[in-house]
Order: C-alpha cells, then structure tokens, then sequence
C-alpha cells in the first residue's frame, strides 16, 4: 500500500490536463514509471513454460534473498536465536538453508541421481553457476531439472516451516517423493509423458509410465 501511494505524484503527472487518459495503456504506464534493470543470468531457471506458478513464486523469492530468515530478522532486531530450525546448528541463512546443511544436500543429490547426475552442492553461488551452464534447451531432463529445482526452493521452505511453527518434521525421502509426484503431474498436465527410447531412465525413475 505505501508503494501504490508513493506513486501518487506519477499517477498525477500522467493525467495532468491535456493528457487523452482513455488512450494511455497499462503497459506504457508501467514502462514510464518502471526502472529498467539488466536481467539476472537465472532468470529462466525460474521462469520458463511449463513452471509450476506456486514453485516459481517461492524460487524468485528465494533468488532474490527476500524470505525472513533468521538472520535477516535479526539483522531488523526482531529476534536474537539464529540457529538453523531445520539442522539446529548454524546461522539459518538462505545459503545455509538450501546448499549448506545435509538435509538439503541429501534431497538435491537424490534428485540428481534420478536423472543420471552426481553433484554435490557446496554453496549457493557454486549451485547457481551449475544450474545456469547446465539447465539450457528443451530436453526432457533439463525440463524436469527446472521444475525440480523449484520444487525443491519451494519444498525445503515448507519443511522449515513446518518444523517451525508445527513441531513435526518429514524425510528427506518424503520430501523427494512430493517434488516427483509434483513433477509427474505437471508433466502429465503438458502432454510430456510419451515414452522415448532415449530418456527411458528418465521417464522409469520419474514414473512418466
């Protein structure tokens, strides 16, 4: 709300007297008043044709460092417990939270290994660089990586949450198995369960049949 009315003056200079309002569109309004940014190398990661909305929403935020993770909370004074809710050692961070604790590490290495991948993430900078060289074109497995990437951002959230505010925690392997049936249905949704020859072992370890 105090953005929309922080725009008050440039909503007023766009329909100061002599300016035809019914003839101004939204798109030319948001380009006046918009500041133009160079795109970020990880864009596509999360946007991209088949992206599950919800996954995308959580990942962009994510990207962007803009959940209130206890270190930020602390950093506004709001609390003064940081350790992570998930590992119950070290500073719950974004970095610490999706690339820093086994959890996390044992959910995205098991997810690599059903497409045919063996990587250990170290940090989130390193695991970004990947993804960006590595989830490029239209395969079936880079679209199954892309959705499993933001399903697991969207899906190690939740386990924090729940841990924090439900007082109950899942597997590592349950976790795994709601970004497969997530990825599944989605696949499924898009027509892109056709059985190929060559991702046979895509499609068997994914259950596309």
């Amino acid at each position: 709300m105090k953005k929309l009315l922080g725009l008050r003056e440039e909503a007023r200079r766009l329909f100061s007297p002599g300016t035809i309002w019914y003839h101004i569109k939204g798109r030319w309004i948001w380009d006046d008043i918009s500041v133009s940014r160079e795109k970020v190398n990880w864009h596509r990661i999360v946007w991209f044709p088949v992206h599950i909305p919800k996954f995308s929403l959580i990942s962009w935020m994510v990207f962007l460092n803009r959940f209130p993770t206890k270190d930020r909370l602390a950093r506004f004074g709001l609390i003064t417990e940081t350790d992570c809710v998930v590992c119950g050692s070290g500073l719950e961070s974004r970095d610490h939270l999706f690339t820093g604790y086994f959890f996390a590490k044992e959910v995205w290495r098991t997810i690599l290994a059903s497409c045919g991948i063996r990587y250990d993430m170290q940090s989130w900078d390193e695991c970004l660089s990947w993804l960006v060289v590595n989830l490029k074109g239209k395969s079936l497995r880079v679209q199954i990586l892309k959705l499993a990437w933001t399903g697991f951002l969207y899906y190690i959230w939740e386990e924090r949450n729940h841990r924090c505010f439900r007082g109950h925690s899942r597997s590592a392997g349950t976790v795994v198995y709601r970004i497969k049936e997530a990825v599944k249905i989605k696949l499924y949704r898009n027509c892109i369960h056709r059985i190929d020859d060559a991702n046979r072992f895509m499609f068997t370890n994914w259950g596309l049949i």
